[in-house]
């Protein structure tokens, strides 16, 4: 899967530029071979271990509920599976979709990274947000409240549940090596790796944590405007600028709501539900991390990062305020140049004035 070669001569094989045109296909051959490892009996054991999901916890006699799972070190092998997958994934969306609209719409090259980041990374919100919004329902989230920290911890998962958090650690990670692959700027690499870093940080601490349950509720706030924002900017980058101008002011009101809307959740189910569940040490074996010290580092973080983004989004607003409000010249200025534009007219339109000087 080409993505961004060039008509003409091929780059040397195994060469950089080689490996981030065809990276699609390279990486979909690794997945090829774990796959193909599922159908020998010698592999399979290995080949599961990196596809299917592990830690089975659900006991024979309960043959008619759930099958339910819990977290572990192998899942870093599963992790690693499917960060593969989302690469091709992306090549695929990248080759056989973006690449289609751009030739289209013939945009410039700033246009063209933002519609290709935007476009990328929709469907998986939008993915994320309805699974999330299902599973709140599912657990009865929304009719019992208090399930949130009474059912503290929630250690075992359905396979749905682990395999939602599974592909949402690995679509973080493989956001990493798609810097190299899409030949993203420096000045951009430094914006984007810290966030990808945060979103890393607190999905795989609600994973380990046994925190799933309340991370179903805090992604599905979050990401409804950063889904609203990035199909916003495919519809500006596509020439929609009325429409787009809307979705904007939209985005900028379920921002400030999210923002708002996470920090009182997170006072609320943190400071004041699992409080009423302390526990003085941290339980390893039972997953139970419902400390003082973890809770207050909890809510500590997510009012912090909170405030980064609002403080991020002020100064966005703001910018783009000056932007678009044209500057006034100073007046003295003004006459200046007015008293200096009639004396060039006065000169060339009275040349008798040089006839009689020379």
């Amino acid at each position: 899967m080409v993505l961004r070669g060039k008509k003409g001569k091929s780059p040397p094989f195994m060469s950089q530029e080689f490996i981030i045109q065809n990276h699609g296909d390279i990486v979909s051959c690794v997945c090829m071979v774990v796959m193909v490892g599922l159908m020998f009996q010698v592999t399979q054991p290995l080949a599961q271990t990196f596809i299917a999901a592990q830690y089975n916890v659900t006991k024979e006699a309960d043959s008619d509920s759930d099958v339910m799972y819990t977290s572990g070190v192998k899942d870093l092998c599963t992790i690693f599976f499917y960060t593969l997958c989302w690469i091709v994934l992306h090549a695929i969306i990248q080759e056989y979709i973006l690449d289609k609209f751009n030739k289209r719409f013939h945009m410039s090259k700033t246009k063209y990274n933002k519609f290709n980041d935007s476009g990328n990374i929709l469907p998986f919100y939008l993915l994320s947000i309805w699974f999330a919004i299902e599973q709140i329902q599912k657990l009865g989230i929304m009719q019992n409240f208090s399930k949130l920290w009474e059912n503290y911890p929630a250690q075992e998962m359905s396979f749905m549940n682990k395999f939602y958090f599974i592909l949402q650690i690995a679509y973080w990670l493989h956001c990493f090596p798609e810097l190299y692959f899409m030949k993203v700027k420096k000045e951009d690499v430094k914006e984007k790796v810290p966030i990808y870093c945060l979103y890393l940080a607190f999905i795989s601490a609600a994973y380990i944590m046994s925190g799933t349950r309340i991370a179903f509720l805090l992604l599905a706030i979050h990401y409804v405007p950063e889904a609203l924002f990035d199909l916003t900017r495919i519809i500006h980058c596509a020439g929609k600028t009325d429409i787009s101008q809307h979705g904007f002011v939209f985005w900028a009101v379920s921002f400030v709501l999210a923002r708002v809307a996470t920090i009182s959740l997170a006072v609320f189910i943190i400071g004041f539900g699992l409080s009423k569940y302390n526990v003085p040490n941290v339980d390893i074996a039972h997953g139970n991390f419902n400390t003082q010290t973890l809770r207050v580092g909890w809510l500590a973080a997510i009012v912090l990062i909170q405030a980064w983004m609002a403080w991020n989004f002020i100064t966005f607003q703001v910018r783009r305020y000056r932007e678009r409000t044209p500057q006034k010249k100073p007046k003295s200025d003004g006459k200046q140049e007015k008293k200096k534009k009639k004396h060039e007219n006065g000169l060339e339109k009275s040349p008798s004035l040089k006839n009689k000087k020379e």
